[in-house]
């Protein structure tokens, strides 16, 4: 159970860098219980510039120690770390579009029809403002504009189209509610609320009259449609003309279905079961079926509450997310993967559980197990750091579900102290999997540019292909704050931490034992493939390591081991690790706005109610 905390909120955002058209950087709001942490939920509007980092690597990790232990002591993790995920941008033609929900009425640039509300997705260039359909982002015909009288569009369609005509701007009194022509938003004001062409009427903010096309009287969707016309017939004349030679290659090769089957099977595409929607040993449950207790964290994407199972002494964390948050940052899919992984939690004793999902007209709930021993987070900054054998311990139990997520061809890819957290045993659980990846097994990586900062790989910040390899640089740094109670890299602002992750060893504590100081070596390796923890690794299997020689993995697996730290629990409604400022508010979901609620789209979440045939209630 994690929960989020009025600390920093995690930010995911969607894609690689501003300059490349890869998914970028996006918020995910996701774990449930731990101590406050609002690393759950999402500040979804962060960007960063494109950074080039240079290869070097150095190899003697071992000379690179600090002078005393009161000069590491000094930089100890003060707060928590959100993880960050870039939006996707789609260039085209010079503009960069990048999805948007718009919560005001707009009207979309090209087809000129109406695109408001959650459900109808636009897109808007970050350069100019311009806002589109989905459908119409790739019909553009002209360039993202600089100025209006040199800019590209206006050159290339003087090129191609012979058009560079000039619009005739003139402030105008509109006197009915009118929309600008480039940007789609509304025209504010009583009167002079912007400018009129005095020969093809359109209508732009005084803001936007630089950036207007040389189009006027061109209906830039007619020439579209006429051009995809031509195209279309020239290419049935293509198809005559080959008609014999096809009939000749369907002769030599046989059904074109076949061809297809064969790349489906060369590229060993895995496939994932859905979980079911209906279980016949459980009935659906709704929010009328719970009573919230108390609040344990919120952020931007919602609140997490102790609630109990009426009729019962069952108690839950349940996490609430607002779906027009979810929405409006395109974490459908997000919050879909997260509950298929929580599904398999139950599969696993180091994973969290969920048992059931359900939904309102205004709300998501997840009903997760309530893991009230707080999150590592939590722990680190009472205690500094941990002791070996305590540590050795936790980082046990977290390779055993690294390796259960791996086998089942998910990385997880936000590995953190504090998605980390305890049950009333002591033993760990591994939460929030709205940044986990499906289906990338050895064979298969992934691109997208996406963490928490502190965490991240170089591969992931050089916007390389990874796979699994990134979960174990991750493990290795967490392992490194765990042993030392600092982080192994470090920097003013993001571009000089990403430098310093690509570039630089950590310097590592005198009081470090030998065994510490080579499985971190091991596992902070620039090279993906020598790293600890993959199969390659000259190191070898990473429960071998010298490390865990007095960890025995068969009781570990069967959750024999004794926990070298059990939460000092009162009564089964103790949040003592968790944040005060939150438990001491009155347990009560976030009103959403009405208007917002006849906007939503409700089909995106159709299927999302679901009860765990794995989880047992009773």
């Amino acid at each position: 159970m994690k929960i989020p905390s009025k600390r920093p909120s995690k930010m995911m955002f969607t894609g690689k860098r501003r300059s490349t058209s890869s998914p970028g950087i996006k918020k995910t709001g996701s774990s449930h219980v731990g101590s406050s942490n609002s690393s759950s939920y999402s500040n979804r509007s962060h960007s960063l510039e494109k950074v080039k980092y240079s290869h070097h690597f150095k190899s003697n990790l071992y000379h690179q120690k600090v002078d005393s232990i009161d000069e590491f002591q000094v930089q100890t993790i003060a707060k928590r770390r959100v993880a960050i995920k870039y939006k996707r941008i789609h260039e085209v033609k010079g503009h960069k579009f990048v999805g948007k929900f718009f919560r005001f009425p707009t009207f979309c640039t090209f087809c000129k029809e109406f695109m408001w509300g959650f459900g109808r997705k636009g897109y808007q260039c970050q350069s100019c403002q311009t806002a589109v359909h989905k459908k119409c982002h790739e019909k553009f015909l002209s360039t993202c504009p600089g100025s209006g009288k040199n800019s590209e569009n206006t050159l290339y369609l003087r090129k191609r189209f012979n058009i560079d005509v000039p619009h005739r701007f003139k402030v105008y009194n509109f006197l009915s509610p009118t929309f600008c022509d480039h940007c789609g938003s509304m025209l504010y004001g009583l009167f002079m609320q912007g400018l009129k062409c005095e020969d093809c009427d359109v209508n732009c903010h005084k803001k936007c009259e630089k950036l207007m096309a040389h189009l006027c009287g061109v209906n830039q969707k007619l020439i579209v449609e006429a051009l995809t016309s031509l195209h279309h017939h020239h290419h049935r004349k293509g198809d005559r003309n080959n008609q014999n030679s096809d009939s000749l290659l369907s002769q030599n090769f046989g059904n074109n279905s076949c061809l297809f089957s064969v790349r489906e099977e060369d590229g060993k595409i895995p496939k994932f079961t859905a979980p079911a929607t209906t279980i016949p040993r459980f009935r659906k449950y709704f929010v009328q079926d719970f009573n919230f207790l108390k609040l344990l964290g919120k952020g931007s994407f919602g609140k997490v509450f102790l609630a109990e199972l009426k009729g019962t002494t069952c108690y839950y964390a349940i996490k609430c997310l607002k779906k027009d948050v979810v929405l409006e940052d395109d974490d459908v899919e997000c919050t879909l993967i997260e509950r298929k992984v929580l599904a398999l939690g139950t599969k696993h004793p180091y994973l969290c559980h969920l048992f059931c999902t359900f939904q309102t007209e205004s709300h998501l709930f997840f009903v997760m197990e309530y893991l009230n021993g707080g999150d590592l987070m939590f722990h680190i900054q009472k205690t500094g750091k941990f002791e070996e054998p305590r540590a050795r311990f936790y980082a046990a139990e977290i390779i055993s579900g690294l390796k259960f997520l791996h086998k089942k061809g998910i990385v997880y890819r936000d590995l953190k102290l504090d998605n980390i957290l305890l049950d009333f045993d002591g033993h760990i659980r591994i939460a929030d999997f709205g940044m986990c990846k499906l289906q990338i097994y050895l064979d298969r990586t992934a691109d997208t540019f996406c963490g928490t900062p502190d965490y991240m790989a170089p591969e992931i910040i050089k916007g390389l292909k990874y796979n699994q390899c990134v979960d174990w640089w991750s493990f290795g740094v967490l392992l490194f704050e765990m042993l030392s109670g600092r982080s192994p890299f470090s920097g003013c602002d993001e571009d000089e931490l990403f430098w310093s992750i690509c570039n630089e060893n950590p310097k590592y504590p005198r009081f470090l034992s030998n065994e510490s100081l080579s499985i971190l070596n091991s596992l902070l390796l620039k090279d993906p493939t020598k790293r600890l923890g993959m199969p390659d690794s000259p190191a070898g299997d990473i429960c071998e390591h010298p490390f865990f020689k007095y960890i025995n993995w068969q009781k570990l697996e069967r959750r024999e081991l004794v926990p070298p730290f059990k939460p000092k629990m009162l009564h089964p409604l103790d949040v003592q690790y968790f944040d005060k400022a939150f438990t001491k508010e009155r347990p009560k979901l976030t009103v959403v706005d009405p208007d917002i609620l006849m906007s939503m789209d409700q089909t995106q979440f159709h299927g999302f109610s679901f009860t765990n045939p794995n989880a047992t209630l009773d």
